[in-house]
């Protein structure tokens, strides 16, 4: 493939306003203005299994964003009021569809943070930063340097040719799993790894028009930017006609560390780095999609409800497993490490 003329070809063949990143995001009251050091964390803590929600406000923006620079820092309870009522108590979010859903409703509720409420990043289990019944939307073959690497050939689909419309299959979300947790490879020897920004969907929304551009859609109906290990059974996923079980099973889907929300969270041209054991095998920038986020939940809300919390998937660039010869699939023991800038990093050890 010759990249650039490609490239350039298939953003030709659509007229488009792609998003120049970032978002923006309105002053809160009675709490402190969001920026890109807030985050929306699931979490939990101590013996109790039970899902909890917070908000993570770092000390200093200017810092790495991950779980192990920032140990000490505290995850607050999400309390929000409602403003309607007069003298409504605050309550605690339970679930990250509730926490987004207030959170960006600023006629409704305002959200309070409790000193006494809290607890250290250091001493909490993080899970995947959407729900456990999130819809979790991917697209397949959105970067042209990765259109080849994996010979995924079936009626509608070429290896080598540059998708017309996007390839959007859905991953369980009994695949859904948090940055640290220990992914399982079942003695498969046929597990791939890619890197992928993903946007969290802000509030409902359906059919959204063709004529909204992308950064409206951005604004109105992302909420924040995660990111997630898109972990492929690449076998499984080329043994049946759907993708749905090489990329479904238990595990198979790393969210987070969390999602970041803020005016300046992302540089237009966000690096994406994927390591296995501190080697880099992805280095590529967010700006080379081929179909943009704001196109993809577009097109996916033609025939979907997509609901705050969702997860969508943008899918991964070059540099996968399955694109190296031979191929350098995941063994027990391996480490994967991804880093969107502006986000953090999500990392993941795999086992037996």
């Amino acid at each position: 493939i010759n990249e650039d003329e490609d490239f350039a070809l298939a953003r030709s063949r659509r007229v488009t306003r792609r998003l120049p990143f970032p978002m923006s995001i309105a002053p809160r009251l009675d709490a402190p203005a969001p920026c890109p050091s807030h985050r929306f964390v699931r979490f939990t803590h101590g013996a109790s299994s039970t899902a909890r929600v917070g908000v993570l406000l770092a000390e200093d923006k200017h810092s790495k964003a991950s779980p192990s620079s920032g140990h000490h820092q505290t995850v607050y309870a999400a309390k929000f009021r409602d403003k309607r009522r007069d003298g409504a108590q605050a309550v605690v979010s339970r679930t990250m569809r509730e926490l987004l859903t207030m959170f960006y409703a600023l006629d409704a509720y305002e959200m309070t943070l409790d000193a006494d409420d809290g607890w250290t990043l250091g001493n909490v289990t993080l899970l995947a930063c959407a729900d456990d019944d999130a819809k979790v939307c991917c697209v397949g073959k959105n970067y042209v340097e990765h259109v080849g690497e994996v010979d995924t050939q079936m009626p509608g689909i070429s290896k080598t040719a540059i998708p017309e419309l996007p390839i959007i299959f859905p991953k369980a979300s009994t695949s859904l799993c948090g940055s640290g947790t220990s992914v399982e490879l079942r003695e498969r020897e046929d597990v791939d790894y890619e890197g992928e920004l993903t946007a969290i969907i802000k509030r409902e929304c359906k059919d959204i028009s063709d004529d909204a551009s992308d950064v409206d859609v951005i604004s109105t109906y992302v909420a924040g930017w995660t990111i997630a290990n898109d972990v492929t059974a690449r076998v499984l996923q080329k043994s049946h006609q759907q993708w749905y079980l090489g990329k479904s099973c238990d595990g198979f889907c790393p969210l987070g560390p969390w999602i970041v929300a803020g005016h300046d969270a992302l540089p237009s041209a966000a690096s994406l780095v994927t390591k296995v054991n501190g080697e880099i095998r992805q280095n590529s920038t967010v700006d080379k999609m081929i179909f943009s986020t704001a196109e993809l939940i577009r097109c996916v809300s033609k025939y979907q409800t997509l609901r705050a919390g969702d997860a969508i998937l943008t899918g991964t660039p070059s540099g996968v497993g399955a694109g190296f010869n031979p191929k350098r699939f995941l063994r027990p023991g391996d480490v994967v490490e991804i880093e969107i800038e502006g986000i953090g990093a999500l990392v993941n050890d795999f086992v037996a």
